[in-house]
Parts: C-alpha cells; structure tokens; sequence
C-alpha cells in the first residue's frame, strides 16, 4: 500500500485527527526476524539509500509543541526494500529561506514475512522507546494525521512507550 508524499502541518484544530474516544487496541508480537534498530545508535552499514526514498507508504504524523520557538513534527513513512524495511522521517527545515523538506533514516529492520502495518509499528516502538530513554523526549501533544496507522495504533504504541 503506496500513498503519495503527504507531510503537512495542520493549521487549525480541525485539519487534526478527531479528538473522541477509540477502541484500545494492544501491540502484535514483533516478527521473529524484523529485528528493529535505531539508525543513531546503530548505523545501517549495508544497502545504505543513496538518495531520498522512492516507494513509500505513509504512516502518521505527531507534534511536539513546547513552546511557540520550540517544538518538533514528525512525519512517518514506511519504505520496504530487498533487504529490508526503513522507517522515514520526513520533517520541515524551517531556520531557512525557503523552508525544506527533508528525509532522515530514522530505523530499520530485517526483511521479514508479516504484515506493514506490524512492521511499521514495531519500527516506531523501537525509536520512540529510543527517544523517550536516551533523549527524554516525552509523550507528544498532537496526532496530526493518520494513514496506515491509525489514532488507536499510535495510542497503543505510545501507552507502550509513555
């Protein structure tokens, strides 16, 4: 399941996910053989892309808003390859004229049997149990948007890891 390049940043409450109650959904065991790394901590040393990713399906998108100066969007995309499968974040350089789109190898995992929709949430467990620990990030403030992950998936995944 492809879907276009899709990042936005919504500019008002109701270009978000609706805020109502969802079914509580808990976490599929991971593949055996998945293997989910943090692409920081633990560099992808084969089959590195050489470019930005081409065949992509959009996971979601979250937002941390510390501050009116501080704050973070990521938006998740989901890459199989060959060799394996790469977790994208595809994030806004806004420090300079004109504003830039740029990708970053967040994590990966081995080539596996199963379903991307598992796979992908295994790859964001990973890097936000990653994040929370190493980086103290903490739960984030807004769902943006939704795609093959939905509100109850990314809920479950962040009770995981919050």
């Amino acid at each position: 399941m492809s879907t276009k390049h899709r990042s936005f940043i919504p500019m008002s409450s109701e270009e978000r996910p609706q805020q109502r109650l969802y079914e509580v959904v808990d976490l599929p065991v991971q593949p055996k053989r998945l293997d989910p790394k943090v692409e920081l901590i633990e560099p992808l040393k084969k089959n590195y892309p050489k470019a930005s990713p081409r065949k992509l399906t959009y996971l979601f998108s979250v937002e941390w808003a510390w501050s009116p100066m501080n704050n973070r969007i990521d938006n998740y995309y989901l890459n199989p390859r060959r060799t394996g499968w790469l977790l994208w974040n595809n994030w806004l350089e806004d420090g300079c004229r004109p504003w830039k789109w740029h990708w970053q190898l967040m994590a990966y995992g081995n080539r596996c049997h199963s379903d991307e929709k598992i796979i992908a949430k295994h790859l964001v467990l990973a890097l936000w149990k990653w994040e929370a620990k190493e980086n103290y990030v903490d739960h984030f403030h807004w769902l943006n948007d939704t795609g093959l992950l939905g509100v109850e998936d990314v809920k479950a995944l962040a009770r995981e890891v919050w």
